[in-house]
This record gives structure tokens, C-alpha cells and sequence, in this order.
């Protein structure tokens, strides 16, 4: 069963959600203003998905995939209060456990003030989604994100 943020999988949820204790906030920022970064980050938001639909996969039925958190990059600090919020809403459903992932360092240094466990993987800064270089990358880094995941279980 998917559990992402669809109307069919959220209606197929709802009965079901003392069985799903988890949910996966994807952390996706952006600069609209930087030719540069929004190449970068456009690839980094396509191999956060990626990872993200892989682990929601793994653990279907257990693992809730919520929409991208996204924010505009370098504005970290400011989104700590909004984060913290999405993470207080989603734990009326009732989740146990909130993971966010990101291939964005800056969250490590506010990694403390958040009410979730931040996941940070040192991305890919650039490259094809579909190159078997990125996707044994994905696969390496998804097996111990799992491991990680499961700890906290």
C-alpha cells in the first residue's frame, strides 16, 4: 500500500493509520534568483524524490511520504518555527516518528531546534538521474537511511 500525499493513497491512510507510526518530510530548497543553483538544486529536488519514493516504498504501509517541504535556500534558520509546525500537524494523525530529508547541510546546524530526526545525505551535486554512477549512489545511501530509520523503530 503507497502512503504518499495523493487523495487514493490519503483515503486508503486514513482507516489505517494506527498501523502507519512514520511520516517523511522531504526538504527541498530553491533559488529562483541563481541560473546556477537552480540547476543544482533542481537535480538535488529530482534525487531527493527519488530517495524518498524508494524508502516510502521499502516500508509501505509503515512509512507515510508527505508533500516537499520546499524554501528558499539560505533561509534556513527563519524556516525552523513553519518545519516545527508541519511536524506538530502531522503528529495529530497520530505519527511517532517524523524524518526529514535533505541533501542540504545548513540543516545540521539547526538540527537541534527541530521536532524531527533530520536525515542529511551529502548529495550529488549534479549528473542524470537515470546513470547507473547516481543510481548506485541512491542504492548505497538508501540501504543505510533504512538502517537508520529502523533504529528509531
Amino acid at each position: 500500500m503507497n502512503m504518499r500525499w495523493t487523495k487514493a493513497d490519503t483515503t486508503q491512510y486514513l482507516p489505517e493509520k494506527q498501523y502507519i507510526d512514520t511520516v517523511l518530510i522531504p526538504l527541498i530548497p530553491f533559488d529562483p534568483s541563481s541560473d546556477q543553483k537552480m540547476v543544482k538544486q533542481a537535480f538535488q529536488r529530482e534525487l531527493n524524490q527519488v530517495f524518498t519514493t524508494l524508502i516510502e516504498r521499502e516500508y509501505r504501509g509503515r512509512i507515510f511520504l508527505a508533500p516537499d517541504y520546499s524554501y528558499i535556500h539560505d533561509t534556513n534558520e527563519k524556516e525552523i518555527d513553519r518545519v516545527n509546525d508541519w511536524i506538530s500537524r502531522f503528529k495529530e494523525q497520530p505519527f511517532q516518528h517524523t524524518f526529514l530529508f535533505t541533501f542540504d547541510s545548513k540543516w545540521k546546524k539547526h538540527e537541534k531546534d527541530l521536532n524531527g530526526h533530520l536525515i542529511w545525505v551529502p548529495g550529488m551535486q549534479s549528473g542524470s538521474i537515470q546513470s547507473t554512477e547516481t543510481q548506485s549512489f541512491v542504492r548505497e545511501q538508501a540501504l543505510q537511511i533504512s538502517e537508520l530509520i529502523q533504529a528509531y523503530w
